[in-house]
């Protein structure tokens, strides 16, 4: 059976919480010395955003408990989606570089890696990605650091989808219409083995760069994504399978029917005191119809008109009426400037 471990935990005494829950999920055992680990955080934005990007104080905790284990580690994210942001920047300002300096650890681009075409079969259907070599070749454990959220295009961000970030394409948005399977795909091929969420805030409504950060100091790990994400969806009392990847993720055998089925140390609904529910704005009805359908996705974002049609978005939306209407009460954000 999967193993998860979830609970509170304090800020002052993460370390013991971290400790505990890599022990749970069996850690020591699945890393022995020397193994090359590749840590992939939830880095959405260039800067801490709660609820939105990893916690650099998690990150850190997490590597210091790794460290025993092995100090082979390398943390890595790729370039911001439509080129919004380097993901150089994100790495210093969520304490990368100083972790680097302390530990010995290494911070990689995965943009700048060799990406490899590579192919597999979900749902009865080939689908191909192109992954850096280093994921491919080069990593014997992989951890997964998502933060959990609501998500405007696929419901939920949780274990599985964190790994789109593993492809160096900064135009991967054109990859969406296939985006169901290509996620499963990915984890398959990175062959995710840990999943330990920072749930030091969860972001309720519209996500994943808007909505309201609740603040829970929650950590989820499982040593198995699909479980750790049931695991999750149970907290925040979200049916899992309202998930389009996580109902793919489920026909391929990589997500437990029920929680019967996962060892955990506690029962994660006693920690579900809060109903979290997607809430779209008028913008995010747009951007699933370029999610899901090919033709709208190539003329948003691989047309002659996709830059015009950006502009005409920017101008408009600097009217402050227009802005609220389209992007709902939560307004665009800081983060929201490097998108739509």
């Amino acid at each position: 059976m999967s193993r998860v471990f979830i609970d509170r935990f304090n800020p002052g005494s993460l370390d013991r919480s971290m400790a505990a829950a890599l022990e749970w999920i069996g850690a020591p055992t699945a890393i022995p010395a020397g193994a090359r680990v590749f840590i992939k955080p939830n880095l959405t934005w260039r800067t801490p955003t709660p609820g939105v990007t990893v916690t650099p104080l998690f990150l850190r905790r997490l590597v210091e408990g790794l460290i025993p284990f092995t100090s082979n580690i390398t943390v890595g994210e790729s370039e911001g989606g439509q080129a919004c942001f380097q993901a150089e920047d994100a790495f210093e300002q969520h304490g990368l570089y100083d972790l680097a300096a302390e530990y010995g650890i290494r911070v990689v681009n995965l943009s700048h890696d060799h990406q490899e075409q590579v192919t597999t079969v979900v749902a009865g259907r080939p689908v191909s990605v192109a992954l850096p070599r280093l994921l491919l070749h080069d990593v014997d454990v992989f951890i997964t650091v998502p933060v959990p959220k609501m998500h405007a295009l696929t419901v939920a961000s949780l274990g599985f989808k964190n790994q789109w970030g593993c492809l160096g394409d900064k135009m991967r948005v054109t990859q969406h219409p296939q985006f169901d399977r290509a996620i499963i795909a990915i984890n398959r091929l990175v062959k995710t083995r840990f999943c330990i969420f920072d749930g030091t805030h969860v972001l309720d409504y519209t996500g994943p760069l808007m909505g309201e950060p609740v603040p829970m100091n929650l950590i989820v790990a499982g040593d198995d994504v699909g479980a750790a994400s049931l695991a999750c969806c149970a907290v925040m009392k979200l049916d899992p399978m309202s998930v389009p990847h996580h109902r793919v993720a489920r026909r391929e055998g990589m997500f437990p029917d029920s929680l019967a089925a996962v060892t955990c140390n506690r029962d994660p609904r006693e920690l579900a005191d809060r109903q979290f529910r997607l809430k779209r704005s008028s913008i995010n009805y747009i951007q699933l119809a370029a999610f899901r359908t090919t033709w709208i996705n190539r003329m948003f974002y691989d047309s002659t008109v996709a830059d015009f049609l950006h502009e005409v978005l920017w101008f408009i939306r600097k009217n402050p009426f227009v802005s609220r209407l389209l992007y709902g009460r939560f307004g665009p954000g800081e983060a929201r400037r490097g998108g739509w």
